[in-house]
């Protein structure tokens, strides 16, 4: 990671809020709402400073570094910002605001969060904050999701994309995905089950949503102490898009080859390298083997 100027965090009074917006998100469309987010923010009567990201790594960069003074820290993104924001905040007393403007929002969508900036704002104001739970993977944490298999194709395709955003965007991805992605073969341990077959996708969920607004894990609830695992095996590409309308309304968890279960700790070995995606975030490389940890009410969120 190289390095970032301290520019606006050293400005800051102590206990004042920091705003840390990616300009980036939604494909660029978030830093064009700068004004917008500064009349949400004064209307809801709070004492910030904004600062602008500059590129991947320095919202968790401002975060760490903010710390010590601020009084709350709030991310304005998508998930994507949201996760680099909270990187610097697990462990702490400092708590995470959020305000969607990103393409997904998923996690905000977890939260129960107002759409609308001024609603998000003055909520972030009033709320009091409470303890929720994060997942550890790889030597990063992840708020709302993580994705092995389809799912992180799925992201990579996204990621590539020049012209579809938000739901449009992921829908599209998944639907290429569909007729492509080969189903690889793993075994899963979890606490008290085993799983050891053909797979699409390990889906493992701290909330209802991902991909942005896919209804996979209805239950799931970032504050219960318990990961949902949906693990999702192979179905033939015409069936795969059957299956497809179903994930948006949940009731793809009723499929003979899809099954639900909960823990706080799993490991998943894969037979090649499969892309893995946490909050819609690529890890660095496909990976063979990965071990996810659950650390219950280890953040702290304005919800």
């Amino acid at each position: 990671m190289g390095e970032f100027p301290r520019a606006g965090v050293a400005a800051m009074s102590r206990g004042e809020a920091l705003v840390i917006l990616n300009p980036a998100a939604d494909r660029g469309r978030a830093g064009l709402r700068e004004p917008e987010l500064r009349l949400a923010l004064d209307s809801a009567g709070l004492a910030y400073e904004l600062v602008r990201t500059q590129g991947p790594g320095h919202a968790s960069h401002l975060a760490r570094t903010a710390v010590e003074e601020a009084g709350l820290i709030i991310a304005a993104g998508g998930d994507g910002t949201v996760n680099e924001v909270a990187q610097g905040l697990v462990g702490s007393q400092v708590p995470l605001g959020v305000l969607p403007v990103g393409s997904g929002n998923d996690y905000a969508r977890a939260l129960g969060l107002p759409k609308d900036l001024t609603a998000a704002a003055r909520h972030i104001a009033q709320a009091s904050p409470k303890g929720v739970d994060v997942g550890w993977v790889g030597g990063r944490y992840f708020l709302n999701s993580m994705g092995m298999g389809i799912d992180g194709q799925i992201a990579l395709d996204y990621r590539r994309m020049r012209l579809l955003r938000g739901e449009l965007g992921y829908l599209w991805a998944t639907c290429l995905e569909i007729l492509r992605f080969r189903a690889f073969q793993a075994e899963i341990e979890g606490e008290g089950w085993r799983f050891s077959g053909k797979l699409l996708s390990t889906a493992v969920m701290n909330g209802p949503y991902a991909g942005g607004g896919f209804y996979l894990a209805p239950r799931a609830r970032p504050d219960d102490g318990l990961l949902d695992v949906v693990v999702v095996g192979d179905y033939p590409r015409v069936v795969r898009f059957s299956v497809l309308p179903k994930t948006r309304d949940g009731s793809y968890l009723a499929l003979r080859r899809v099954q639900l279960k909960h823990g706080t700790s799993l490991t998943i070995r894969a037979d090649r390298p499969v892309p893995v995606h946490m909050d819609g975030e690529l890890l660095p490389e496909p990976t063979c083997e990965l071990s996810v940890k659950l650390f219950p009410g280890a953040l702290l969120v304005c919800a």
